[in-house]
């Protein structure tokens, strides 16, 4: 017999062992640890792709509501620009909402200095024109009017879209030309040798459809209508807005400041009127043209929520949307929500009624 010492027992112990392999205990407690490591992989996982998710949705939602305010605040400053001096005084009329000619727009200029008439800086629509769709209820429809802040030659004019032309020569017979481009326009400049340059009429239409792509979607968003080569023309400005008021600032005593503000200056409610500070004379608060043509200030108030729904969220908060709705909320769905608001003051109608 072969007697084996203890060292190489010993190694023989330890290969017949690796041969071997784990036993069962062992591989069972290895795949219990691997699936309770696996568990938490995707639990982190799964965590991540939600918190990235809601990021991008709310990412979302405040670009849609800067950008809405951002338009809007950025239009509304412009409002009545009819590169007009301070000192020239047109009559201001209330355009109508879908045009269908010149005319339509207010713009009637006559031989007799300070009765031409231009249209009111901004007009909200009383009930919905017949140029736009898919309108959402009890939501504010605004029109602004101005013309381009950049000129143009005569020679670069577009045939189908509709221009100002301004004269500052005293031979004009009239103050100013608004034609289609294919009509002529020989207004003079100020020293009455040159042509004035022409520009681009600016008619346009903000509100809340209950859709951006209608007929695919179903999420509200802010649209404006706009005259484009003498039709108008419906662009998506941006998704998830549901929901846009606006509060009026008049100038009661005609230093160019508001002074009181109302939710609706074609028939302002006498809740808010009875709030407004006293004048000498009285402001006359039922000359609906009167009252938008002292509007030397917009409150905007935009409710924006996320395109899409978050799972488990409950949204019972409130949002104050202005004198016209007051406190809207809570909502019984899922999606997030925050409002905008901003003041935005008129400053071509209220800087022609500043005083030093």
């Amino acid at each position: 017999m072969t007697d084996i010492s203890a060292p190489a027992f010993a190694a023989r112990r330890a290969r017949r062992r690796a041969i071997r392999g784990f036993t069962l205990i062992e591989l069972l407690v290895a795949i219990t640890l691997g699936l309770f490591l696996l568990i938490g992989l995707i639990t982190l996982v799964v965590s991540n792709v939600t918190n990235r998710s809601e990021l991008d949705k709310s990412a979302r939602q405040i670009e849609s509501g800067r950008h809405a305010i951002h338009v809007l605040a950025g239009d509304l400053q412009n409002a009545g620009y009819f590169g007009i001096a301070a000192t020239t005084e047109y009559t201001g009329v209330l355009p109508a909402i879908c045009p269908a000619a010149v005319a339509d727009m207010g713009y009637v200029p006559k031989t007799s200095p300070g009765i031409s008439t231009v249209p009111l800086p901004v007009y909200a629509a009383t009930a919905v024109p017949g140029c736009i769709d898919h309108v959402v209820p009890n939501t504010a429809i605004l029109v602004v009017s101005r013309i381009h802040t950049k000129p143009i030659l005569a020679s670069a004019k577009v045939a189908t879209e509709t221009y100002m032309q301004l004269s500052n020569c005293a031979t004009d017979i009239l103050p100013f030309g608004v034609a289609a481009g294919s009509a002529s326009f020989p207004l003079l400049n100020k020293d009455c040798s040159a042509v004035s340059p022409l520009r681009k009429v600016v008619h346009r239409i903000y509100f809340l459809s209950s859709c951006n792509e209608c007929g695919s979607d179903t999420t509200p968003t802010l649209k404006v209508a706009e005259l484009v080569n003498g039709a108008i023309a419906i662009t998506p400005l941006s998704e998830g807005i549901e929901n846009l008021q606006y509060d009026y600032g008049i100038d009661m005593d005609g230093d160019g400041a508001p002074d009181c503000y109302t939710s609706n200056p074609s028939a302002p409610p006498a809740t808010e009127t009875a709030a407004c500070p006293a004048t000498t004379p009285p402001h006359v608060w039922t000359d609906a043209t009167a009252n938008w043509t002292s509007v030397m200030a917009v409150r905007i108030h935009l409710l924006a929520r996320n395109v899409d729904k978050s799972a488990g969220w409950s949204d019972g908060s409130k949002y104050d949307m202005g004198l016209a709705s007051g406190q809207v909320g809570p909502f019984a769905d899922a999606f997030k929500r925050h409002v905008y608001s901003t003041t935005v003051r008129l400053y071509n109608g209220s800087g022609q009624r500043e005083q030093p």
